[in-house]
C-alpha cells in the first residue's frame, strides 16, 4: 500500500521533516570553509552526487515504526567572486535533483513510496566584510590576515516537483531562507570556524489534505577544523547542531519540535591547477525528530578566471 494513502491523513506534521533527507536540502550545512577568501573574477562549477540512508523518526503518540528512506541526489552549482563593496563575495546557484525511496510499517502493515525530480533551487550570496578585501589573485600572494568575518544569505525558490496530492514531495511548495555569520582563525595551516545560522520559513499554503501548514525558525550552530597540507590537499571535521521548526497545520501545533546533532567530515583532494574532487560524510548523532540519516557525497569542481 502506498505511503501517501494510509499515513496522509493522520501524520502531515511528522513526515514534513523527512524531506531534510535529500541531499541538498539538509537543514544543518556542516561543510568547512564556507567564508574562506578567493581572488575576484573566479568562476566554479561543480557536480555533487550524494546519496543518504537512515531511520526516519516520529513523535511517539504516531503508530509508525521502523521507518526508513533511501535518497540520492544530483546537484549542479554555479558560483561567482566578486568585490561587494570592497569586500570579497560569492554569488552561489544550486539546481538539485533527487530520487529515493521511503518505506515503514504503519499498525504493522507495511508502506513504502518512491519519488523522483527537481528539487527547490537555492540561490546564495555570501560576504566577508572583516579580513578579506575584494584583491585580485596577483594580490593574494602577498596579502595575509589571519581572521575573517563574514555573513550569507540562503534562499530556496519553491520550483521543485510538488503534488499535493501527495503527502512526500521533493519539493517543498514555500520560500526558505537562511541568514548565517561567521567567524575563521588561522593558526599556521590549522583554521578554526564558527557559525551561526537561523531558517525562516515562509508558509505552505496548499500542503496534502488542503491544510495550511507553517514552521517556525530552525536555529543552529556548528564549529569545524581545517587543516591545509601544502600540496594542496585539505581536509577538515566539524559538529553542528539544531533546535526549533515546529510546524503547525491550520494553526494547530503538533509535537514536532527539532533537535539534533550531527559531524561532518571532509577531503579535498586537487586532481590538476584548475580541477579538485570532494568526498564528504555527514553523521547524526543524535536526533529526537526528522531523519536520522547518514550521508555521503561526492564533488566534482573545474575553476577558471581570476588571473588579472
Amino acid at each position: 500500500m502506498k505511503l501517501e494513502i494510509r499515513w496522509g491523513a493522520l501524520f502531515v506534521l511528522p513526515l514534513l521533516t523527512i524531506l531534510t533527507m535529500a541531499g541538498s536540502a539538509a537543514a544543518q550545512d556542516l561543510e568547512p570553509r564556507a567564508f574562506s577568501q578567493a581572488p575576484v573574477g573566479m568562476n566554479f562549477v561543480s557536480m555533487t552526487y550524494g546519496y543518504s540512508i537512515g531511520e526516519v523518526l516520529f513523535d511517539q503518540a504516531v503508530p509508525i515504526t521502523d521507518a526508513n528512506g533511501r535518497v540520492s541526489s544530483l546537484a549542479g552549482a554555479y558560483i561567482r567572486t566578486l568585490g561587494f563593496f570592497g569586500s570579497s563575495a560569492k554569488i552561489a546557484a544550486i539546481v538539485p535533483y533527487a530520487w529515493g525511496h521511503w518505506n515503514g510499517f504503519l499498525d504493522g502493515d507495511y508502506v513504502d513510496t518512491s519519488r523522483s525530480g527537481i528539487s527547490d533551487p537555492r540561490l546564495q550570496l555570501s560576504v566577508n566584510f572583516i579580513g578579506a578585501p575584494a584583491i585580485k589573485m596577483s594580490e593574494m600572494k602577498t596579502y595575509t590576515n589571519n581572521t575573517v568575518v563574514g555573513a550569507s544569505i540562503h534562499v530556496v525558490v519553491p520550483l521543485g516537483r510538488y503534488d499535493p496530492e501527495r503527502l512526500i514531495n521533493l519539493g517543498q511548495n514555500r520560500w526558505a531562507f537562511r541568514p548565517r555569520v561567521g567567524l575563521s582563525h588561522k593558526i599556521d595551516r590549522w583554521t578554526l570556524e564558527a557559525m551561526g545560522s537561523v531558517w525562516v520559513y515562509t508558509e505552505n499554503p496548499d500542503f496534502f489534505g488542503g491544510v495550511k501548514v507553517t514552521q517556525d525558525p530552525l536555529w543552529a550552530f556548528q564549529a569545524n577544523v581545517i587543516h591545509q597540507f601544502p600540496s594542496g590537499i585539505w581536509f577538515g571535521v566539524g559538529a553542528g547542531f539544531s533546535r526549533g521548526g515546529q510546524t503547525a497545520s491550520d494553526g494547530v501545533y503538533g509535537n514536532t519540535y527539532n533537535k539534533s546533532t550531527r559531524w561532518a567530515a571532509l577531503i579535498s583532494y586537487p586532481l590538476a591547477r584548475r580541477h579538485s574532487v570532494k568526498v564528504i560524510y555527514i553523521d547524526g548523532l543524535s536526533t529526537r525528530l526528522g531523519a536520522d540519516f547518514d550521508q555521503v557525497s561526492l564533488s566534482y569542481l573545474f575553476r577558471w578566471g581570476g588571473e588579472n
